[in-house]
This record gives C-alpha cells, sequence and structure tokens, in this order.
C-alpha cells in the first residue's frame, strides 16, 4: 500500500506547480528533443551510459519491468535487442509527457509493450513488491529533494525483494563544474536548467553524491554507485563539452531493497 504523505495546501500548490511546468515544457520541446537525441539518447548515452545500464541486467525473462521518465522510448528497444531471446511478463514504458510517449508508441514502439501515462510526483498505480526491474534514466536529477525522496520511497514499495533499480543522473561534480563555468540557469522551484542537444534546457537539481545516496538510504535501498566519464568518442560528437577530462559526466546507481 502507497505511504503517500499529506501535504499542506501550500506544499500541494508547489507540488502541482512542479508538475505542470515540467510536463507543459516536456511536451513544447518533445519533438526536438527527441531528434537530438535519437535512437540512443544522445552521446553520452549511446557510447557509455547505456551499455553501463544494459551490463548490470542479467535478465528480463518472465519479469515485471517499468520504465519511468522514458522519454522517446528508444531505450525498451534496446533491451529487448540485447535480451532478443527473452520475453518479460510486462513492461511498462512511461513518461509524464504526453508527447513524448506519443513518439515512444510510434517511432520506438516495443511490440507487447504496456505505455503509460506515469508522474513519479504522484502515487504510482501498482501494486507493492510487483515489479523485478526499474528503469529511470535522467529522472530523479529533474525532481525537488522532496519530491525524489518520494518517487524513491514508491519505487522501494513496488520493487520485490530481489528486484533491481538501475538510476542515472547527471554527476553532481558535472553540474558543480557547469555551475562554475556560468553554464546553469534558474528552471524555478529549486531546479537549475542546464545546457543540452540542440541548445534545449534540462531541469537539474544542485545535490552532492552523498545527498543522492542519502535519498536511496531512507527510500531503504542499498546502493552500488559507477562514475561515468566522458571517452573520445563522446568529446568527438561534442566538441564543446568544457570540462576537464577528470570530471565525470553521469552517475548510475544500481540499487536493491535492504
Amino acid at each position: 500500500m502507497s505511504v503517500w504523505p499529506q501535504l499542506s495546501a501550500h506544499e500541494g500548490a508547489a507540488r502541482r506547480d512542479v508538475h505542470i511546468a515540467r510536463i507543459a515544457y516536456y511536451d513544447r520541446i518533445a519533438r526536438q528533443w527527441s531528434r537530438a537525441t535519437g535512437h540512443h539518447g544522445g552521446a553520452l548515452k549511446r557510447y557509455a551510459l547505456n551499455e553501463r545500464i544494459l551490463a548490470r541486467i542479467t535478465s528480463i525473462s518472465d519479469a515485471d519491468i517499468l520504465e519511468l521518465g522514458a522519454g522517446n522510448g528508444y531505450f525498451a528497444a534496446l533491451l529487448r535487442r540485447r535480451f532478443s531471446g527473452q520475453a518479460p511478463r510486462r513492461l511498462i514504458i512511461s513518461d509524464q509527457s504526453q508527447a513524448l510517449l506519443d513518439i515512444a508508441q510510434g517511432e520506438f514502439r516495443v511490440a507487447d509493450a504496456d505505455y503509460q501515462r506515469l508522474d513519479v510526483q504522484e502515487p504510482l498505480p501498482l501494486a507493492d513488491a510487483s515489479v523485478d526491474l526499474i528503469l529511470a534514466t535522467m529522472l530523479l536529477n529533474e525532481l525537488p529533494t522532496t519530491y525524489a525522496r518520494l518517487a524513491l520511497a514508491e519505487c522501494a514499495r513496488i520493487l520485490r525483494p530481489d528486484g533491481q533499480l538501475l538510476a542515472a543522473v547527471p554527476h553532481p561534480a558535472f553540474v558543480h563544474a557547469l555551475a562554475k563555468k556560468g553554464a546553469l540557469t534558474d528552471f524555478g522551484r529549486g531546479l537549475f536548467a542546464m545546457p543540452g542537444a540542440e541548445g534545449l534546457r534540462l531541469p537539474v537539481a544542485r545535490r552532492t553524491v552523498e545527498a543522492y545516496l542519502a535519498l536511496f538510504a531512507e527510500a531503504g535501498l542499498t546502493v552500488e554507485r559507477e562514475d561515468i566519464l566522458a571517452d573520445e568518442k563522446i568529446r568527438h560528437e561534442k566538441p564543446g563539452l568544457s570540462v576537464g577530462r577528470d570530471v565525470p559526466l553521469a552517475l548510475l546507481f544500481d540499487a536493491r531493497r535492504t
């Protein structure tokens, strides 16, 4: 059973503002974002992050899988190709943006997948201990701390005892480097905007590695973490990447129920 907390009128209004602003923004940029990131999610995901995530998945056979914040839906297609001889029991591909979900169904459709509009700032309509694998790539970083905490609590609630949550965020060291260069702008409600593909601005929280780990621990999740650095392919495709070679670009969490 979900234990979603009761919020005050002020907190509820603030949460609705964040909810509406993010949906409206991603609905507006959906097609441009999908064109810019394509079939692999952009340079970082194509050359580094996708493979790291896939390598941490041992099987999808007869599994219940939920992808949160799926964007244009490219990753589920990669997942099915990697495990082409296996069939999950259920694959839910979700995003809060209906425009992105429409692109996912139209351009990256995975046969037998269930496409649902879900917002992690609301209780998830799934039973306790009903999911084997949750994927959440570049999602927690877009949530203010209160809602990141609630989202992780929901993920812990729906994970089976031997379930797995794979989540990735822009590395706090990378976000800090962008801030030092003056590359972050205000996105509102405690979030900043970082530069993305084709000049798009993407919401990001200023949060330390320790703060992320604390959020997982509060949700009752134990975590292995991995820093993702830029290789030469990423730097060649993104020549404007202006951070040192020792600055990791992304942080990958492999979380299990405690």
